[in-house]
């Protein structure tokens, strides 16, 4: 009997470690990017490689290639969204649009971690970067 008394608490410790281990998950991850705002960009920025994928923290993070297709630098600004499995919009507090400069015929990747572990799909949003005129 009390060989099974102390066995109990090492049981419960078990699994609690089982269930905070690395590699939980909370759904199907997919991406998507897509451009926004005037049509210039189909000429000039074409996507390249996506990927998504759970971190070490179990946060998903999706990334995607951005290639210059035209002769000319260009600056580009894209913005991420983030749902739940069931397709509800996971609030972020750091939202805004991030510039990027790509040289001519160049790529480069950008990417978004989740805001937090109920976040298992991103929208990125791509638009050419217009300087402001006062």
């Amino acid at each position: 009997m009390k060989a099974l008394l102390k066995l109990i608490p090492l049981v419960a410790l078990t699994g609690l470690v089982a269930c905070s281990a690395a590699g939980v998950r909370n759904g199907d991850l997919s991406g998507a990017t897509r451009a926004v705002g005037d049509s210039d960009i189909d000429g000039i920025i074409k996507f390249g490689q996506e990927r998504i994928s759970f971190s070490r923290s179990d946060f998903a993070v999706y990334q995607v290639e951005l290639i210059n297709e035209d002769d000319d630098d260009v600056r580009v600004e894209y913005q991420a969204y983030w749902y739940d499995a069931d397709g509800i919009e996971v609030p972020s507090v750091v939202r805004s649009w991030r510039p990027v400069f790509i040289a001519a015929g160049d790529h480069h990747s950008i990417r978004s971690s989740a805001p937090n572990m109920e976040a298992v799909r991103c929208e990125m949003k791509v638009q050419l970067s217009h300087p402001m005129t006062r």
